[in-house]
């Protein structure tokens, strides 16, 4: 049964694990590393990049390399975002029922599942910039299976949380 967001939830003060911590310093890590890889290889960048490819892993779009910013700024925004919203668990979705007995379990299995997704989808991010660099050094092909599998980790994820939040009612 799903509880709605409308329903009283216990709001209490849960701190981050060393797990949480880990993840959010080794998105940071991550983040920077993507900025200053685009920094480092910005000058020898054509003027025209691949922008998306597809299922081969051919170029089939195109664009200025000036686009190459737009993932390391989506990026930092979600990650930002999903920092920030780790913060109030008690306003999620959850699987079950949130009570006294379980909330704190809930509440900790559910930022865990967002740190997370920060983390891997921040790698993805940064892989896809590290993807469309080569490409456009080389002229050669991205990786668009490795996406899937990027995704497919994704999916994983949500499935351990579900897993876990639903043995944990």
């Amino acid at each position: 049964m799903m509880q709605s967001w409308q329903s009283p939830r216990p709001k209490i003060e849960i701190a981050r694990s060393a797990l949480e911590k880990a993840l959010q310093l080794a998105g940071w890590l991550v983040l920077i590393a993507m900025i200053v890889f685009i920094s480092v290889k910005w000058g020898g960048l054509p003027q025209r990049m691949p922008t998306h490819f597809n299922l081969r892993g051919e170029p089939d779009g195109w664009g200025s390399r000036w686009t190459l910013w737009i993932l390391p700024a989506i990026s930092a925004l979600l990650f930002i975002g999903l920092n920030q919203l780790s913060r109030v668990p008690h306003v999620f979705n959850y699987p079950v029922a949130i009570t006294e007995q379980n909330a704190a379990f809930q509440y900790t299995v559910a930022r865990q599942l967002l740190a997370w997704i920060n983390f891997e989808i921040t790698v993805m991010f940064a892989y896809i910039s590290w993807t469309i660099v080569n490409a456009a050094k080389s002229g050669g092909v991205g990786g668009a299976w490795d996406i899937l599998i990027i995704v497919g980790v994704l999916f994983v994820t949500i499935g351990i949380y579900l897993t876990r939040a639903i043995r944990g009612r």
